[in-house]
């Protein structure tokens, strides 16, 4: 990827769409683009954050693995979206991992151009907060989710924040195996499988394979307010 397209990466990046030219011109100078192929680990567990990530194309999940070796989805990571932020403003070490399920390509800010320029620029100290409290307010929500909603809420829930996301509401392709969702949505892979063939056999949705097409929007979203 050309520095142009890097440039313009950052410039419809969230965080960074209100900063001067000069500035995208300034991090894009700095960024640094890194092949992950498939099966790749971004950082592990335990380590410290280099800068700030964003995933220009491919897929991540960040997760965690217990003593006992099963595996927590935290998040699914797609393309335009950052991660890390956290973890290097509070300078800690991560407490997940981020590791490629399909190839990919990351941008690595790194951190010491984001401390010098959180320091010197209070316009870009603002839009880094502002981000940040978003990411803040979505992880709220995702808390809510898997605390109190039940099993069919939890993925109507899902599938309809994916079909907003895409230019074809009623068909949607699931970014991962229904293993990592039920993992994400903190479901077994049978319960995931019974609440995918019930909607289904109530006319909501047809699945095929990772392709789900949802019949009805509105009934979809009035059954999960009553589920």
């Amino acid at each position: 990827m050309n520095k142009n397209l890097i440039s313009q990466t950052l410039s419809n990046f969230f965080m960074f769409r209100e900063l001067a030219a000069e500035q995208i011109t300034k991090i894009t100078d700095h960024a640094q683009l890194i092949d992950f192929p498939k099966g790749t680990s971004v950082f592990n567990r335990g380590e410290a954050a280099v800068g700030l990530y964003i995933l220009l194309d491919g897929q991540l999940k960040l997760g965690v693995t217990s003593p006992q070796g099963s595996e927590k989805i935290i998040s699914i990571v797609t393309p335009g979206e950052s991660f890390g932020e956290a973890i290097l403003f509070l300078e800690r070490q991560f407490p997940v991992y981020a590791q490629a399920t399909l190839d990919s390509h990351v941008l690595l800010i790194p951190k010491n151009l984001i401390f010098s320029m959180l320091d010197n620029d209070a316009m870009f100290a603002r839009k880094m907060l502002a981000g940040l409290s978003v990411r803040m307010h979505q992880l709220v929500q995702d808390i809510e989710m898997l605390s109190l909603q039940s099993c069919s809420q939890r993925f109507i829930g899902y599938l309809l924040q994916m079909s907003a996301n895409t230019s074809d509401a009623s068909n949607i392709t699931l970014p991962a195996s229904k293993t990592t969702i039920a993992s994400l949505l903190n479901l077994t892979p049978e319960t995931l499988s019974r609440t995918m063939a019930k909607l289904q056999q109530q006319g909501l949705i047809e699945v095929n394979g990772k392709d789900v097409m949802i019949i009805d929007v509105k009934k979809l979203r009035s059954y999960d307010l009553r589920a």
